[in-house]
């Protein structure tokens, strides 16, 4: 009986031990610069920060009863994510590719953020980034790994494009959209642009290049698409030039065209409408860069576009000259027009 007890005792507490070293998680490293190594969590349940002195190598372990995500920094300032998983003993190791110089070893989360950021790395051009995260993004719709890719590449950068962190951030799986850091950015991304989409489009009062007077009303029952660009500007002076091929491409008889140059000399633009023949409306706005529609849509870059329903409320805006095709806006005023005839029939 004694023997049975002893037996029973050391067998709780060999499953004691066992259960404790699978819910740790652990990162070890060597050859980094001498220093203090600093892990942090970026959850609530993980608010403690871990650190140890390193002489070029170190070992840090924390409790983990679930994945978790962390953050890693080195003496030399450099930041590491970590995507912990429970029972995982993970290895700094040099990475030529990745900007920070380091990838790590250990967990399908892990490998699958390095596998990703070694393509976006190595990637010269910010277009081809960001397409290589939209298709992250399509493949892998709620992944953790999409809140650090847009951290870095996207969010914590110079200038970045709110409008455009918008619209991929809708992209996202609902689950991921709730998660505190996108909800965040989304609170951040209102204060500063504002959600203006089915809002009324502001009043205007313009006199076109061959003197006509337009206003809202003048667009009654027509989409209307406004087109904010310069002379000056030449990027959107070689884009409005192409509004020909959107006209002729767009099925809907109810469709116009309204374009407002923010140029400062006005024979600038007459000559470059004229000589141009740019299509639909045009318009000069006496105020230039202080137009109240650059602040109202909060423009920072030309050109941009806004589709405006024949109500008046605005159905699409942040659209760039690059983007519109016919098949784009014959899509919105289409889903429109069907969302509009249910509710006419729903009242019914």
């Amino acid at each position: 009986m004694k023997r049975l007890l002893i037996y029973i005792v050391s067998l709780l507490i060999l499953l004691s031990c066992s259960e404790k070293e699978v819910n740790r998680y652990t990162i070890q490293g060597n050859g980094i610069k001498e220093g203090t190594v600093f892990l942090y969590g970026s959850d609530e349940s993980h608010k403690e920060i871990s650190s140890t002195r390193s002489n070029g190598n170190f070992t840090i372990s924390v409790t983990l009863n679930k994945a978790a995500t962390f953050t890693l920094l080195l003496p030399d300032g450099k930041i590491i994510p970590l995507y912990a998983e429970p029972g995982i003993t993970a290895t700094l190791l040099p990475d030529s590719i990745i900007k920070s110089g380091w990838s790590v070893k250990g967990g399908a989360t892990q490998a699958l953020h390095d596998s990703i950021s070694r393509v976006i790395d190595a990637t010269p051009d910010i277009a081809g980034q960001k397409k290589t995260i939209e298709d992250f993004i399509s493949k892998y719709p709620i992944s953790e790994v999409n809140t650090e890719l847009f951290r870095r590449y996207l969010i914590d950068i110079p200038d970045p494009d709110n409008e455009y962190l918008r619209k991929t951030i809708s992209k996202l799986g609902g689950t991921l959209q709730d998660h505190r850091y996108f909800a965040t950015v989304k609170k951040m991304l209102d204060k500063r642009t504002g959600n203006v989409r089915h809002r009324m489009f502001p009043s205007f009062r313009y006199t076109t290049n061959d003197n006509r007077t337009v206003n809202l009303g003048t667009y009654s029952d027509k989409y209307l698409l406004v087109n904010i660009w310069a002379t000056w500007h030449q990027e959107s002076y070689d884009k409005i030039k192409e509004l020909r091929d959107i006209r002729n491409g767009v099925k809907s008889n109810n469709f116009a065209i309204l374009n407002i140059s923010l140029d400062s000399d006005t024979a600038t633009w007459q000559n470059a409408v004229l000589n141009d023949s740019i299509i639909g409306d045009n318009v000069f706005d006496t105020k230039g860069m202080n137009s109240e529609v650059l602040e109202t849509f909060n423009i920072t870059s030309l050109p941009y576009s806004i589709l405006v329903t024949p109500y008046k409320r605005i159905l699409e805006y942040g659209l760039t000259l690059d983007s519109l095709t016919t098949v784009l806006i014959d899509s919105l005023t289409q889903k429109h027009d069907m969302r509009n005839q249910k509710k006419k029939n729903n009242k019914r």
